[in-house]
C-alpha cells in the first residue's frame, strides 16, 4: 500500500512545512485587544441589541472587477440567552482520565499492544514485498538513461534489505508487547525503545510532550488503533479508529481533523461522483468500497450512539451537535489488507462544538499557525480550533476525534456589547467580494461563486499580542456556506467572520 501512504502523508507534511509566518506581534498590538475589551465592557447593548426580525438572510452581491459573486440564502441562527462574553482560554492537555474513560467505552476488555512497536515489526513477508518491488525498478531502468552509479544504488539496497530479511520474524510478536494503557513522556518512550523508528520520530517532532498509541491484535475480526498526543507546537488530541482491513494510522503528528470541511478531496459526499481537486490521484478508478462495512443507520441513530458516548466520558455538558451527514471516506491502512485499490467506506460524519451557556464555539476547519525564528531556534506551532468528531457506520463507532481541547481560565468580560445584525450585514456586504478575490484575479480565472447558508452568532477564538498559548474567545457573526474558487475547488467553511464587538474581520488563520 506505498502508494496510500505517500497520498495521506501528504497532506501532513505540506501543512508542516508549509505554514505561514504570523506577521510579528505588533500587527496583534495594531488590532488593540486592550481597546476591544474596552468596548466589551462599554455600557451599551448586549444581547438586547441583537433583536433585530431577522430569521433569515436573503441577497446577491457580485463584483465584475474581482470576478467574485455571492448568493445568500441563509439561516439566521441567534442564540437564546441573556448575555455573550468574552473568555480567556488555553489548550488543555488530554488527561489519563480521559484516555480511560474513552478506553473502557470504545475497547472494554479488549487487550491494547503497543503500536508504536507491533506495527512498526517488518516482517519477511514486508521486506520480501519491498525488495521484489526494487528488483523492478532495477530491471526496468531504461538502459540508455541509467547511469552505473544509479544501477548500483538500487543493488546496494537490495542487498540492505535482503540482509534484513535474513534477521527479521516471520509475524509480529504479540505477546510481551502489551500496553500499559498509560500517558508516557515522548522522551521517555525513545530512551526506552531506542532505535524504534516510531518513537524516534514522535520525540523528534515533541521532545516535551506525552504520547500513548495503542492497537488491537485484529483477532476479533476488527483491527483499532488509540493515539493521543499532547505537544504544545503541533495540538493536543485523542483519535480512535476501527476497521475491518487494517489498521488505520491515527498517529498525525498534527493535530487536527480530515472531516466535513477539509476540502482534502479523501472524503466526499455520499451519493455524488467521486471527486479529487486536492491530491492527484487518478479518475476514481482505483477505488473500492468496502462494502462490509456499510451504513443503513439513520442519521438520528447515529447521533443517538455519539450522543450516548459523551455522556459516558463526561463530555455531554460542554459540546453540542453542530454539523454532519453521510460521506464516503477514503480509509488511511498502513498495516493490514494489501491491495492495489484504495479502500473507502460509507459513514456518517458528526461533528460537536464547544457550547458554553448555551452559546457555541463555531468551526472552521482552518487554525492559528506561525514559523520563523525566535533566537537560535526554528518554531513551527499549530494550534486547531476545538472540535469532536465521530464516524459511525452500522458496527457503531469506527471515529473518534477530540481535537485540541479548550480550557477557560478567566471571563474577561462578563457581558459583552455587540453590534446588531443590521450593522454586521452592511459590514458583510461590503468585505466578501474583497476578502475572497485573492484567486479570482488570477491569469484565465472563472471566477469566485459563493452561497451562504447560514449564519450563526457565535464565538471564535482570536489571538492575544505576545501570547500564542492563550486567545479569546469573543462573539462573532459568522456566515458559512460553500466556495467554489477559480480552479473549480469547492469547499464548506466559514466565508466570512465579523467581531461581533467592533464590526472588524477575523482572518481564521492568522487569528485575528
Amino acid at each position: 500500500m506505498k502508494k496510500r501512504r505517500i497520498l495521506f502523508m501528504a497532506a501532513a507534511v505540506a501543512m508542516l512545512a508549509g505554514c505561514q509566518k504570523n506577521p510579528d506581534s505588533s500587527i496583534v498590538v495594531n488590532k488593540d485587544m486592550d481597546k476591544l475589551i474596552d468596548q466589551a465592557n462599554e455600557t451599551g447593548k448586549g444581547m438586547e441589541n441583537i433583536t433585530d426580525d431577522y430569521e433569515t438572510y436573503q441577497t446577491q452581491i457580485s463584483d465584475t472587477s474581482l470576478m467574485v459573486t455571492v448568493n445568500v440564502d441563509a439561516s439566521v441562527d441567534i442564540p437564546q440567552v441573556d448575555k455573550m462574553s468574552v473568555f480567556r482560554v488555553q489548550q488543555a492537555p488530554v488527561t489519563q482520565e480521559m484516555l480511560d474513560k474513552v478506553i473502557e467505552v470504545l475497547i472494554g476488555n479488549e487487550t491494547l499492544y503497543n503500536g508504536g512497536i507491533v506495527l512498526e515489526t517488518r516482517t519477511k513477508a514486508d521486506i520480501e514485498k519491498e525488495i521484489m518491488e526494487w528488483k523492478s525498478y532495477l530491471e526496468n531502468l531504461n538502459p540508455e538513461e541509467a547511469d552505473e552509479q544509479l544501477r548500483k544504488e538500487y543493488q546496494s539496497t537490495i542487498s540492505r534489505l535482503q540482509e534484513e530479511y535474513e534477521n527479521a520474524p516471520s509475524e509480529i510478536v504479540w505477546e510481551g508487547n502489551e500496553s500499559d494503557g498509560k500517558l508516557h513522556k515522548a522522551e521517555e518512550m525513545n530512551s526506552r525503545y531506542s532505535g524504534n523508528s516510531f518513537y524516534e520520530w514522535e520525540y523528534s517532532l515533541n521532545p516535551n510532550g506525552e504520547i500513548f498509541y495503542g492497537v488491537t491484535d485484529g483477532k476479533k475480526e476488527y483491527y483499532t488503533s488509540l493515539t493521543v498526543q499532547n505537544n504544545e507546537d503541533y495540538g493536543n488530541y485523542i483519535r480512535y479508529r476501527k476497521s475491518k482491513h487494517g489498521y488505520e494510522f491515527t498517529s498525525s503528528a498534527i493535530a487536527g481533523t480530515d472531516g466535513l470541511e477539509s476540502g482534502s478531496g479523501l472524503i466526499w459526499e455520499a451519493g455524488t461522483e467521486w471527486e479529487n481537486p486536492a491530491v492527484d490521484i487518478g479518475d476514481g478508478t482505483n477505488f473500492v468500497e468496502y462494502a462490509d462495512e456499510g451504513t443503513t443507520i439513520s442519521e438520528e441513530d447515529a447521533i443517538d450512539l455519539s450522543e450516548d458516548f459523551l455522556k459516558k466520558t463526561g463530555l455531554s455538558d460542554a459540546f453540542k451537535y453542530d454539523a454532519g451527514g453521510l460521506y464516503n471516506e477514503c480509509l488511511d491502512i498502513r498495516k493490514g489488507e494489501s491491495s492495489d485499490k484504495i479502500g473507502y467506506r460509507k459513514e456518517w460524519i458528526l461533528r460537536y462544538s464547544r457550547n458554553i451557556n448555551g452559546v457555541s464555539v463555531t468551526f472552521d476547519n482552518t487554525a492559528k499557525h506561525e514559523e520563523g525564528w525566535e533566537g537560535n531556534d526554528y518554531v513551527k506551532r499549530y494550534w486547531p480550533i476545538e472540535c469532536i468528531e465521530f464516524r459511525i457506520t452500522d458496527e457503531g463507532i469506527v471515529g473518534f476525534d477530540y481535537v485540541a481541547p479548550l480550557t477557560i481560565i478567566e471571563t474577561v468580560v462578563e457581558n459583552s456589547n455587540m453590534k446588531s445584525f443590521d450593522e454586521v450585514k452592511n459590514i458583510f456586504e461590503k468585505m466578501v467580494t474583497i476578502v475572497n478575490a485573492e484567486d479570482s484575479i488570477a491569469e484565465n480565472s472563472q471566477g469566485t461563486e459563493i452561497q451562504i447558508d447560514r449564519v450563526v452568532l457565535g464565538y471564535v477564538r482570536v489571538s492575544e499580542a505576545d501570547s500564542y498559548n492563550t486567545g479569546l474567545l469573543v462573539p462573532v457573526w459568522d456566515f458559512m456556506g460553500k466556495i467554489k474558487d477559480s480552479y473549480g475547488v469547492e469547499n464548506q467553511r466559514s466565508i466570512l467572520a465579523v467581531n461581533a464587538i467592533d464590526g472588524s474581520v477575523i482572518d481564521r488563520a492568522l487569528g485575528y
